[in-house]
Order: C-alpha cells, then structure tokens, then sequence
C-alpha cells in the first residue's frame, strides 16, 4: 500500500507494520533513493522485477513533478478535499466501473479490493503476492496477465485524474534534485534510456541556470522565478555526487570539472578543524551552534555525500589531497560508524568504497567499433561499486586528459580498444576484452 498501485512512486512512510496504509505524500527524496536501490538490484539480480519498479517511478517524475524549465518539483501533498488519501482511495464499486467486468474479479482479487474496504470504507489498493504467482492461480501467462494489469492501470489512472489532485510542493530543491539527477542518470546508462539521460542533463542545466550566484554559489530553492538562501553542505556535495554520475553517463569531462569546482567551493566554505564540514557556510547566519552532521535520515548527509565525492574525484584527478579529505571525514565520525553504523548507511557506502580498494580504470576506444562497445556496454550495466570510469575515444584523449588526469598518457594498444585498470597509480597491465576487464574488477 506505500507504493502507489495506479501513477507509481512511494508514498513517505507507512502508518502499521504491514506497510498497508501510506502518509500519502510523496516526497521527491524519497523516489530518487528508492529508484537507486531497484536499479542496483536489478544489476546485480538481472530481476526485470527490479528495472520495472525503476521505471515506474522515472514514468510517474516526469509525469507529475517536472518542473517548467527542467528541474523536479518537491512533493506532492497526502490530503485533496479535506481528506487525507481520498486521491488514491477506490471503492468497491468505482473500481469495477473503471475496470469494467471482464477482468473485475482476478483485477479486485490481485489488488484486495473488497466491499467493506480497508481504509474509511474505501480501498487502498495494494498486492500481497508477486504477479507471475497470481497468474499461475489465474490459468494465464504471465506476460498476458501483465499486460491486463496494464491496461487496468490506465484506466483507473484516467479517471484519477479527474478528481482533485493534492497540492503540488512546486519549488525546486537543489540537494533533492541531484539525488534524482543521480537516479535519472544511473538509469540512462544501465537501461540504456537515452531520454532518461536528457533529463538528467536537463534538471542540472536548470540548477546551473537558475540557482548559482553571481560569486558562483549555489542557492538553495527556486520557485516562482526567484531562487533564494545560501546552499547548505548537502546542495554542494549531492550535486557534485551527481555530476560524477553524469560523467559516467555522456564521458563529456566538463562534469568532472564541474564536480571538482563545487568540492573547492566546499573546502573554501565549509571546513572545520575536524576534518568534518560544517553545514553551513562560513559567511552564513549566524547560528548559536555551526553543526556538523554526518546522520544519514530520510536523506544522506552533506559529510557523506563530500566523502563520496572527495573519494571518485581523487581517482579522476589522481590527487591523493582529495582522498585525505574523504579519510578525515570516516575518521572525524569514526566513533558514530563504530557504533550507530546504519544512521550512516550512505556515508557507509562511501567508506566500503574506499576500504574495498577503489579501482580507477580509463578506456580508449575507437568510434564505430564492436571492441569499444564492448567495453562500454559491460561498464555501463554491470554492478562495480568499487570502481570509477573514465572513457575517451582516441582522437580526443588530449584534450579529455587536461580536465582528467586519469586520461593522462592513455593510448590504443596495437590500434585495439584498451581498459587500464589501476589502484592509488599503480596500473595492471592493460587487457582487451570485457571478460579481462570484469575479472579485474571482481572483489580480491
């Protein structure tokens, strides 16, 4: 019942144990995370499970909460007419109206739509078994199962749409929008979706237009074409996170660039003694206490997100300086990771990064050549979360070397797509083939 069965998307949090009944608000946050973690699993599983839920939620974004302009909108609200949930609410009778009677009953059955209801009299529809189970009990295929709940959807998502929609949050965030500037991004490369590429691209240029200063900072929130307040730590780190994603995406190095600018501005703005950041600026308001937090809630932290991106950077740009920084931050909240270590599940991934001995691998390639897609296509849906990648076609590794050093020197070998892979500068010995490259960068 959190997830929501007709438009897609999750709602913010579940009111019982049986994940039944949502806080129907919708929050953006929420979606891009939750998308990160299907499309991981469906890399690691191969699950279609997994790629659809993903892209079920890129469906509902772009549907519902793109912004004018290009960036995403913040939430949508849980209460329309008074009412908490009466949007996605169903009876039993409106809901066999819409369906109509063919497929009411297997339809009703599969989403526990009763009579009675189980919310003020209403249904919250909801699936207590895996569809391909519940077409086994049917007698039918899955795929013509999967295409009657497809068809149900749209009808019952055409006349949702006829009722009152929940007020819509409809200022853009800068820190929320790079979490899913990150999801749209990961998902262009591993589904191989170029449109969800041009909305990542889209939603950055939006922030770049629209919410850095006249000094190069970022602002925190634009609505109504006014973008206002200093960013904190977490609008800088999450959007250098998710220009790196962006690299890794199109290759095109004016994002490394961009993500390194940002982590400068961090170090200039947000340092402490520590070694940890502080969430605000220097020059900011003056508070009573300048916090430093590296808590990952229903979002990760600026410290965590800095750790990430100070650890990816520090590969691209072969600078040990920048690893130092991601170190003095573990080492800053070492005790906290020690004891609490899941209230820093993000910055965990960062750590498990770095402790997992980070594999920096550059590839040359050639345009028009099965070797080079070869290589891409195996960095770009296989699940390598120790590595980074950095990828130039021979013609343009000069130019593409000044930004990234990692580039720095690379060739083809014996006029053949090459993978170089290394670690803190030490290279192995370059290899040919996908199959080479993935047994280097299998866990030792």
């Amino acid at each position: 019942g959190i997830y929501d069965q007709v438009g897609g998307g999750l709602c913010r949090y579940s009111t019982d144990y049986c994940w039944l009944v949502p806080h129907f608000e919708k929050m953006l946050y929420d979606n891009a995370l939750f998308a990160q973690v299907a499309l991981e699993c469906y890399q690691v599983t191969r699950n279609l499970f997994y790629k659809e839920i993903a892209e079920d939620i890129f469906h509902y974004i772009n549907r519902d909460m793109l912004a004018e302009g290009g960036g995403f909108c913040s939430a949508e609200d849980a209460d329309s007419e008074g009412h908490e949930g009466l949007f996605y609410l169903w009876s039993a009778e409106e809901f066999k109206d819409t369906v109509q009677k063919d497929n009411y009953e297997s339809l009703a059955n599969y989403w526990n739509v009763t009579i009675e209801g189980n919310f003020e009299g209403k249904n919250i529809l909801n699936v207590s078994q895996p569809s391909n189970r519940y077409s086994e009990q049917l007698g039918l295929d899955v795929n013509e199962w999967q295409s009657i709940i497809k068809a149900a959807r749209s009808k019952l998502l055409d006349v949702r749409s006829r009722r009152i929609r929940p007020l819509k949050d409809d200022k853009v965030l800068v820190s929320w929008n790079a979490l899913m500037i990150s999801s749209f991004a990961q998902s262009a490369r591993i589904l191989d979706h170029d449109g969800y590429g041009i909305t990542a691209t889209k939603a950055l240029a939006f922030i770049e237009e629209n919410l850095i200063n006249h000094e190069g900072r970022l602002l925190r929130r634009y609505r109504d074409g006014e973008a206002r307040y200093d960013g904190y730590l977490f609008d800088y780190s999450a959007t250098a996170v998710a220009c790196l994603e962006l690299y890794e995406t199109t290759y095109d190095a004016y994002y490394i660039q961009t993500a390194r600018e940002l982590m400068q501005l961090v170090v200039k703005n947000f340092s402490s003694e520590s070694g940890a950041f502080y969430e605000t600026t220097i020059d900011a308001q003056k508070l009573l206490v300048r916090q430093i937090s590296g808590y990952d809630g229903v979002e990760p932290s600026g410290n965590s997100n800095a750790a990430l991106a100070f650890l990816k950077l520090s590969a691209y740009l072969i600078d040990p300086e920048m690893t130092k920084k991601a170190e003095n931050i573990f080492l800053s909240f070492s005790g906290e990771l020690m004891e609490y270590g899941l209230n820093s599940a993000f910055m965990l991934q960062a750590l498990h990064l770095y402790l997992g001995g980070l594999k920096e691998v550059a590839i040359i390639g050639k345009k028009n050549d099965s070797a080079t897609q070869s290589f891409l296509t195996t960095i770009r849906k296989g699940f390598f979360p120790n590595s980074v990648f950095a990828f130039s076609y021979d013609d343009e590794v000069e130019k593409n070397a000044k930004i990234i050093p990692l580039l720095e020197g690379r060739k083809l070998y014996q006029g053949k797509a090459v993978a170089y892979v290394c670690h803190q500068g030490t290279c192995l010995p370059p290899v040919q083939t996908s199959e080479e490259l993935v047994k280097l960068l299998s866990y030792e």
